[in-house]
């Protein structure tokens, strides 16, 4: 179907499914950035939809998804604390069972597309138009900027009041020529990245990027750009550690501004990657770390009145060289709190990984309580895990006022 064909037919399909206008308008200023509803816009935002009283609290104003799963609770709920939505739309990656090649798939995607924007697009919560996340491989595939090229015009003409992004995972020179010689209609770009947000303003220089850009991932450092054990196994940074990477790639790549629209920290809220803390800014039992004092002060230019504790050290000849099954090895740990509040010490000991579930998503890791041998604050003794294979040490340290300081150390339990 040629794309004047189906904006025709689009065109049809807004007059007769036309909603009462509430939408509040975002407008690009060119070399400044946006506004929205006439007022200058920087995006202080987070991935996720949990915490949204911290986050409001901390200074932030959007939130980011990454489907339209559930969006119109989100976007009710975002609206009511105040907050505007990053809505993304799901696109599918090349796979067996779908190309960008297709005619058929891809307007079957269209018409997915068209349905999303059209029953969204007046919410006064909305923000932007995602239109996928790290789809595009990379960043070879001309079909692919051809069809999102498509997409984002189609976007515009049924949604003009919202700008429209894709997000990838990092800006490759590949990538941003696809995007230049393709994509002209996208208002910006969302880049993910982590480790390497420091240096990605010299990075889009490289690349010869000179549009508009949102950081639409960015967080503790990666773990497949971590440090790792003799074995093999990615070390996880700090609560604290965390925070200072946080600080450093926000002040260098973000809080310039100028063609950068603002970001979103990624995750606000827990999840299992890699381990069970790794990108979560809050822990399993909901306790804000120290990446949220961080941004509160970034946001709002001035520390929270109540801070997380911090975890200094975590060491252990563990950490070090492997251990013979069943046998005892000892950790210690050195732990502080900015506010003088008692401190907490919950240890655990989990297997390093607990597989995937049938939709391909981690499965959290439980507590193998059988080998603590003792604990007693700052200092632990385990037994290691009759079983051969890989598994972690978790510390974690509350205080009293529901925050939390996070660590945790491979080890690996040989079978000799």
């Amino acid at each position: 179907m040629k794309l004047t064909t189906t904006l025709g037919i689009l065109a049809l399909f807004v007059t007769v499914h036309h909603a009462a206008a509430e939408a509040v308008p975002v407008k690009i200023v060119a070399g400044t950035g946006i506004t929205r509803g006439g007022e200058p816009f920087f995006v202080k935002g987070a991935g996720g939809e949990k915490h949204l009283d911290e986050l409001v609290a901390a200074g932030g104003n959007s939130i980011r998804t990454w489907t339209t799963n559930g969006l119109d609770e989100i976007l009710d709920t975002a609206q009511k604390h105040g907050l505007t939505v990053c809505a993304g739309i799901w696109l599918e990656p090349e796979c067996n069972w779908f190309s960008y090649a297709n005619s058929k798939h891809c307007a079957k995607q269209i018409a997915r597309v068209v349905n999303e924007v059209v029953k969204h697009r007046d919410h006064p919560a909305l923000l932007f138009w995602g239109l996928g996340n790290e789809v595009e491989g990379d960043g070879n595939n001309a079909a692919y900027w051809k069809q999102l090229e498509v997409l984002a015009q189609i976007v515009k003409q049924l949604d003009p009041a919202h700008p429209t992004f894709t997000a990838v995972a990092g800006l490759s020179p590949d990538k941003a020529k696809g995007l230049n010689e393709h994509t002209p209609s996208l208002d910006f770009v969302g880049i993910n990245t982590y480790a390497a947000l420091p240096s990605l303003r010299k990075h889009l220089e490289k690349v010869e990027w000179k549009r508009p850009w949102v950081v639409t991932e960015f967080g503790a450092r990666g773990f497949w750009e971590s440090p790792r054990a003799p074995w093999g196994a990615p070390i996880e940074q700090t609560s604290g550690d965390k925070a200072k990477t946080f600080r450093k790639g926000y002040e260098a790549a973000i809080l310039p501004g100028g063609d950068c629209w603002g970001g979103y920290v990624f995750l606000w809220g827990q999840k299992q990657e890699a381990t069970s803390t790794w990108f979560g800014i809050f822990t399993e039992q909901g306790e804000s770390t120290a990446v949220c004092d961080l941004l509160h002060e970034l946001w709002k230019s001035s520390p929270p009145p109540e801070r997380a504790p911090d975890i200094a050290t975590l060491t252990s000849e563990a950490a070090k060289k492997e251990i013979a099954a069943g046998s005892e090895f000892h950790v210690q740990a050195e732990a502080t709190d900015p506010d003088g509040d008692a401190l907490s010490w919950h240890w655990t000991v989990t297997v390093e990984s607990a597989g995937r579930n049938e939709q391909g998503r981690e499965r959290p890791t439980k507590p193998l309580p059988d080998c603590i041998v003792k604990a007693e604050g700052a200092h632990a003794t385990f037994r290691a895990p009759k079983k051969p294979g890989d598994y972690r040490v978790h510390l974690r340290v509350t205080d009293t006022r529901h925050r939390a300081a996070t660590a945790n150390f491979p080890f690996k339990v040989s079978g000799e």
